[in-house]
């Protein structure tokens, strides 16, 4: 899998064998600070919601392809802890790459109370990914405490936040945490985080572990 965070929650998985590709949450032109338009091809899109920030479906061209290498499966949950009354839904989608069985889960703008989510039923899909897409930065989200109950509960091998800003560079929404504060929280909880100067990985030419790994945005 070769994976590449555009920003914000927006991320695009490719499969260098067949080409095909999947970009999930393209955020509408000017919805986010701080982030250039999106201008991308894909084989598909998959929204976790219909807000601004994670529809831009105009700003994805689509391929006509059928020869998907992945499997896709989706948990419909919500974008807040009161059942949608707030942000309405949130739809979470997993991707397994029917070749390797790498499992790869975004989780949108998770927001629904943590114990409705992790049901049995949703564990048998959400436990031990092999790379977790989990927002982070609180006020429409899951807020950093939360992102990592969930990681706690649900063992990830990698975990690759998104959804978030930085003072530093200059982007996101203001009333978000940044990732800066999350890597301290993150460290102090005793993770191993690392912080890479690219915007993608290929996770066939790294060793996968418990890691949280922050990618840089493409379009900042």
């Amino acid at each position: 899998m070769i994976i590449r965070y555009t920003g914000h929650s927006c991320f695009k998985l490719y499969d260098d064998k067949t080409g095909y590709s999947i970009i999930f949450d393209p955020y509408k032109p000017g919805s986010v600070p701080g982030y250039h338009d999106i201008r991308d091809v894909a084989s598909k899109v998959l929204p976790s919601h219909t807000h601004d920030d994670h529809f831009g479906m105009e700003s994805v061209q689509l391929e006509t392809r059928d020869d998907s290498p992945y499997r896709v499966e989706a948990i419909d949950t919500y974008h807040d802890p009161e059942k949608g009354a707030l942000r309405g839904e949130n739809r979470i989608n997993i991707v397994t790459d029917k070749r390797t069985g790498e499992k790869l889960i975004h989780y949108g703008d998770i927001g629904e109370k943590i114990d409705d989510l992790l049901t049995e039923e949703n564990m048998a899909l959400l436990k031990d990914a092999d790379i977790a897409l989990i927002p982070i930065g609180g006020y429409y989200t899951y807020d950093m405490q939360e992102a990592m109950e969930l990681i706690e509960r649900t063992t990830p091998k990698m975990v690759i936040p998104m959804h978030f800003r930085s003072e530093i560079v200059g982007f996101g929404y203001p009333n978000i945490d940044t990732i800066e504060k999350f890597i301290d929280f993150a460290t102090k909880a005793g993770k191993k985080v690392t912080v890479a100067r690219v915007s993608y990985i290929n996770t066939g030419d790294i060793h996968l572990d418990c890691d949280i790994l922050v990618l840089k945005p493409h379009n900042i």
